[in-house]
């Protein structure tokens, strides 16, 4: 048990048998199957991303600089200063 325990780490350094010619040409075609793959959906996402960005800022309109009313603050600013008194 204990020679079994010694020789698994050892037994695990061992070297697989490199690939043939026709294993390495269908590793590379492969590795550029999936690379060609990523870029396709990569670009299926840009497009489908400027799509929506089009969209949105075709129907919402930017506000405006104004966003408060300083009609509305002053009863508010008011209130507080009566509250710190």
């Amino acid at each position: 048990m204990l020679v079994a325990a010694l020789a698994l780490p050892w037994a695990a350094h061992a070297q697989l048998p490199t690939p043939t010619p026709e294993e390495a040409a269908k590793k590379q075609e492969t590795a550029q199957k999936k690379a060609h793959d990523e870029n396709t959906a990569k670009a299926a996402l840009t497009r489908a991303q400027n799509r929506v960005a089009e969209r949105y800022h075709a129907t919402h309109t930017p506000p405006s600089k104004k966003l408060v009313n300083p009609e509305d603050v002053e009863p508010i600013l008011e209130l507080e200063a009566s509250i710190e008194e």
